[in-house]
C-alpha cells in the first residue's frame, strides 16, 4: 500500500505541477481547465447568506477521445464558511485522491486515496484513522465526502456529454 500512496502523491504532483504553469503555457499547455462559478453575482441565498462556490476542471484532451477529468479544485464560502476541496482522478476517470478542508468542520484536513475505488488510506489533519474502528457517524461523513469526487466527475461528464 505504501507504494500505490507514494504513486499517488507523484501523480498529484505532477498534476499540480501542471496546473501551475498552464496560464503560462498558454497555447503549448498539456491540460485544459473548465471554469465554474455559481452565484458569480452574490445573490444571498436563502436561509444561508452569502454563498459562492468556484470549481476549476482541469482536463486533457485528445482529438477523437472524450476529455480526461485529471482534478477538481473547488473552494466554497457559504454563511461564512470556507470550504476547499481537492480531487485527482487517473487517466480512466476513477478517483486517486481526495483532499477537504472546511470550517464548517474546524478545518480537519481530510485525506483519502483509493484504489480500484475504494478508499485504502485515511487520515485528518496527517494522523491515519482505520476505516474499520470508525464509529458510524463518523464513516458516513467520510463517505459523503468520497461521493463528492464522484459527483464532480458527473458534473464534468454531463458537461461535455451535451456538446
Amino acid at each position: 500500500m505504501e507504494k500505490w500512496v507514494r504513486e499517488i502523491r507523484q501523480e498529484y504532483n505532477l498534476v499540480k505541477s501542471r496546473i501551475s504553469t498552464l496560464e503560462k503555457d498558454g497555447y503549448a499547455g498539456e491540460l485544459f481547465c473548465l471554469h465554474a462559478i455559481n452565484n458569480k453575482y452574490g445573490k444571498s441565498y436563502p436561509a444561508v447568506g452569502e454563498y459562492r462556490a468556484e470549481t476549476f476542471f482541469y482536463y486533457e484532451l485528445e482529438a477523437n477521445f472524450p476529455p480526461r477529468l485529471r482534478m477538481v479544485v473547488e473552494t466554497t464560502v457559504s454563511a461564512g464558511n470556507k470550504a476547499y476541496f481537492e480531487a485527482l482522478y487517473n487517466e480512466s476517470g476513477e478517483v486517486l485522491f481526495l483532499f477537504e478542508q472546511s470550517s464548517y468542520d474546524n478545518n480537519r484536513a481530510k485525506r483519502l486515496y483509493y484504489s480500484e475505488g475504494k478508499i485504502i488510506r485515511y487520515s485528518e489533519n496527517n494522523v491515519e484513522k482505520r476505516l474499520d474502528t470508525m464509529s458510524d457517524e463518523t464513516l458516513d461523513e467520510v463517505i459523503w465526502t468520497s461521493r463528492a469526487a464522484t459527483a464532480h466527475k458527473t458534473r464534468f461528464d454531463l458537461f461535455y456529454e451535451a456538446e
